[in-house]
């Protein structure tokens, strides 16, 4: 249940910034986009890596899938939230918010490396292998985890904004 019924929200992370009166609908937004982030290792990474560089544990893969999943449940939340109560046109709602996370953040990763480590992965992947050694071994390892680890910080960041403006419990 929400506390606040109404207030103020400031958020920015650089490529967005977000301003405006704060109802309870909108700590429910946010609520659900802040559960979503948070309880996803492909999303954040894991809560004791401040630098989000540790993979361990993790097929690629699945974690890819989780990414795209994460892009679905975006979806839903952005429409069961719709824009409109934010009467000044210089603000922006949450789902705009939401929207260039997609877009600036999400998006590019995955264009450029979902269908190239996927292609790769299919064509070294057999049954009697296992999926964690042949991860192991992609030839462009290193750029590709890179950049994911730079996603999970503006990931993380995001996360960190919302339970601080939304003033919501985070998860830890």
């Amino acid at each position: 249940m929400a506390v606040i019924e109404k207030g103020k929200i400031s958020l920015d992370l650089g490529f967005v910034s977000l301003e405006g009166e704060l109802t309870d609908a909108d700590r429910q937004c946010a609520w659900e986009l802040y559960s979503e982030i948070a309880t996803r290792v492909a999303i954040v990474g894991k809560h004791e890596d401040n630098e989000c560089k540790d993979f361990s544990g993790e097929l690629y893969s699945e974690s890819l899938d989780s990414l795209y999943k994460f892009f679905q449940e975006c979806r839903g939340i952005m429409r069961r939230f719709p824009v409109g109560r934010i009467p000044d046109r210089k603000q922006i709602h949450l789902g705009i918010f939401i929207n260039r996370i997609l877009s600036k953040v999400l998006r590019p990763f995955l264009e450029s490396w979902n269908g190239k480590y996927r292609h790769w992965l299919n064509q070294k992947l057999k049954p009697e292998f296992n999926p964690y050694e042949v991860q192991e071994s992609y030839p462009e390892k290193d750029a590709f985890l890179k950049d994911w680890s730079d996603v999970r910080k503006v990931m993380r960041e995001a996360q960190n904004q919302l339970a601080k403006q939304y003033q919501l419990v985070e998860l830890k």
